[in-house]
């Protein structure tokens, strides 16, 4: 049977592009989404991950239908950069903590336990972000990637004894909905990058891809800089 890899997120264009890139490689790509529908071939189950009982649910249920959660893929995120940061709430700065923050935490938490239980080793990777390198004018955003940034080291050695590896993927400025919505100073420093360009969520996908193979076997609490040299 084909190794399990949920990813979530997966109604995004970067899960989309990574469902059918582990597809591809033999991965058994099941997606995990707020939206009512898959917007994919690939099984699916609705989740607001904020919820950790219904993220618990949702991952008890993808392992009884399919199996052992091997590979992890965080996707999932937020990013509101309409509000300048002097007038951000408490509320606003804890929902974006929850979504980009909590929800990777006790995501990988949850596929962690089953695995040591298990005695197999599996690959974690959360999608971070270039604000989390070098700052960003959302500050909160900022903040919250560059946390997922320490995390993955932090993880990735605790679990290093088991043969879980914990990578990250920090993306420059992507083809997305949301970075259509980066600020445009933050645009423009993109597009100033080497490559003079944008990236495709399918060059994301393929960087999961690798991190998610026995290719990475010796990878792990590592954030990889995927912005075309920016």
């Amino acid at each position: 049977m084909p190794n399990v890899a949920v990813i979530t997120g997966s109604n995004g264009l970067i899960g989309q592009a990574t469902c059918r890139k582990l597809m591809q490689s033999g991965f058994l790509a099941v997606g995990v989404d707020i939206g009512a529908e898959s917007k994919g071939n690939w099984p699916y189950y609705q989740c607001d991950l904020n919820d950790l009982g219904k993220l618990d649910q949702t991952f008890a249920a993808i392992e009884k239908e399919h199996g052992l959660i091997r590979v992890l893929y965080n996707n999932a995120g937020v990013f509101h950069p309409e509000k300048d940061w002097l007038d951000v709430l408490p509320e606003q700065f804890d929902a974006t903590m929850s979504a980009n923050v909590r929800v990777p935490f006790f995501a990988a938490q949850w596929v962690a336990k089953r695995l040591i239980a298990a005695g197999q080793g599996g690959s974690i990777i959360t999608t971070a972000s270039m604000a989390g390198v070098n700052g960003s004018t959302v500050v909160e955003y900022g903040a919250s990637k560059a946390a997922v940034i320490n995390m993955t080291k932090s993880l990735g050695k605790r679990l290093g004894q088991h043969n879980i590896r914990v990578n990250a993927i920090a993306p420059g400025l992507i083809k997305t909905a949301m970075g259509a919505r980066v600020p445009e100073v933050s645009k423009q420093r993109a597009l100033g990058s080497a490559l003079g360009r944008a990236g495709e969520p399918e060059e994301i996908a393929s960087v999961v891809d690798f991190l998610a193979s026995d290719a990475a076997s010796f990878v792990t609490c590592t954030t990889i800089e995927v912005n075309g040299g920016s």
